[in-house]
């Protein structure tokens, strides 16, 4: 299992379990182990979230939203309904920002004083927890003409874009093994949340059946099934999981006793007990749902070949996003999209900040747009084709170089850029200009690979990350 998710206690609310189950379910497709600990108290503090990877720790605030978000580091956050009207969040507790900061001391400290009991006497100097990432997501996305101006100690993502972040981004003095990252739960009383990981497995298609006493009543009732079913002596439980007993030698073994064997024989099966029939009924319901939401409309981003998006679009994607192209080319080798980066230069802090932190589309515009346009990963090398929008009253340069653009694949493979193949070597944008280019990599795209990452290290604009998933 790529996720596990563990809880101090269950969460309360139907919409934080829903959200759980969402991003348990899209980490569960990546490489590597990820840990979602949910609703657990540390140092007198009730974490809402925090999620756990080899590289990284991230320590969430979690917020439901339905409507437009203003706050800012100090003084309450309000929601503003499309009515107008607006509603406190968190009344009479701080507001969003303060929260995981309070989270951020609280853990931090407890795993910092608490590392040399699950961290080797090697590692214990070369870990440490502060360097955990601070984030307040918005649930289920930051709605355009959100105001909330954050500063660099908290980032802020809609829950749409929290995928692409965790799996970019990492803490630069944690490195942690899959022993040392299951101990952490351990040690902070979590427990494993088996209904939501018995989802995970794919036994029950939907979160809400999970917390169903009926329905597992029938997932319980078809494991019985499959373990009378079984030959003896052959394997039946996942690992970790406790054998069932054999049956007695008394037993009879007549071929009428035996349950069938075949998958869908057992399912038929299970639907001639009132809670096997209630519990598919509710998964067909829930496939219903899932349908609807995939048919769903979707507001496309223009292609590579189209003019650049209006500034008041690009405004609307936030810097450091990683959203997942909304077309590509019937080529499996090439793939066309626009992600898009925007930034501004804040002279009071000295730093580029995301749009997205700094106030809404129409009240910030940024200085400095970057889109991945395409990616070709055909005849041996991959290009990867970029735009530059210049919109500051000073020139801007964008080095094609492997000095400053990281490419690695979701499996670990890093490819790196061949300077003088890259056309032109750097994109140089005079102001109110807008400017392409190509970075090349001569060599092949690894054949299992499903996602590429692309990071910018520093130029135009400081770090930036991509995420994009590969046709295959």
């Amino acid at each position: 299992m790529a996720v596990q998710v563990w809880i101090g206690e269950k969460p309360e609310h139907p919409n934080e379990r829903r959200a759980i189950m969402a991003l348990a379910q899209g980490l569960d497709r990546l490489e590597g182990l990820y840990l979602i600990l949910a609703n657990f108290s540390v140092g007198g503090r009730t974490v809402d979230l925090v999620i756990i990877k080899h590289d990284a720790v991230f320590i969430i605030e979690l917020k439901q939203c339905d409507g437009r978000v203003i706050g800012s580091v100090n003084g309450p956050w309000f929601v503003e309904g499309r009515n107008g009207e607006r509603k406190r969040l968190n009344p009479g507790r701080k507001n969003p920002y303060n929260q995981v900061i309070s989270y951020f001391h609280a853990l931090t400290n407890y795993l910092n004083e608490h590392r040399s009991e699950f961290l080797s006497a090697q590692k214990i100097n070369d870990v440490d927890f502060r360097t955990c990432k601070r984030v307040v997501v918005i649930a289920p996305s930051i709605q355009e003409g959100s105001e909330i101006e954050l500063d660099w100690k908290v980032e802020l993502k809609g829950m749409d874009e929290l995928p692409a972040y965790l799996i970019t981004e990492r803490s630069s003095e944690i490195e942690l093994t899959d022993e040392e990252m299951l101990a952490i739960p351990r040690m902070l009383r979590c427990t494993p949340w088996q209904e939501i990981n018995t989802v995970l497995r794919g036994v029950i298609s939907d979160p809400d059946l999970a917390a169903d006493p009926v329905a597992i009543a029938a997932v319980q009732e078809s494991a019985v099934v499959a373990v009378e079913a079984a030959p003896r002596g052959s394997p039946t439980t996942a690992p970790g999981a406790e054998s069932a007993p054999a049956p007695p030698a008394s037993a009879p073994n007549t071929a009428e006793a035996a349950p069938p064997r075949d998958p869908w024989q057992r399912l038929l099966a299970s639907t001639r007990t009132t809670t096997g029939r209630l519990a598919l009924a509710m998964a067909a319901l829930a496939a219903v749902l899932a349908l609807a939401l995939l048919l769903r409309p979707t507001r496309l981003i223009p292609t590579a070949d189209a003019p650049p998006a209006p500034l008041i679009e690009v405004t609307a994607m936030p810097a450091g996003s990683a959203a997942f192209p909304v077309g590509a080319s019937d080529q499996s080798c090439l793939w066309v999209g626009y992600q898009v980066v925007a930034k501004r230069f804040d002279t009071a802090s000295g730093s580029w900040r995301s749009i997205a932190e700094g106030g809404s589309a129409t009240a910030t515009l940024p200085e400095v747009v970057v889109a991945l346009e395409r990616i070709s990963t055909c005849d041996g090398a991959v290009h990867l084709t970029w735009s530059v929008q210049n919109n500051s009253d000073r020139p801007v340069e964008f080095p094609l170089d492997r000095d400053n653009i990281h490419i690695s694949d979701g499996l670990g493979n890093e490819y790196l850029i061949d300077d003088a193949a890259s056309a032109p070597p750097a994109i140089r944008v005079a102001p109110g200009a807008q400017e392409r280019g190509t970075a090349v990599v001569n060599q092949p795209l690894n054949s299992s690979a499903t996602t590429l990452h692309v990071r910018l290290k520093d130029q135009p604009f400081g770090e930036a990350s991509f995420v994009v998933a590969l046709q295959r």
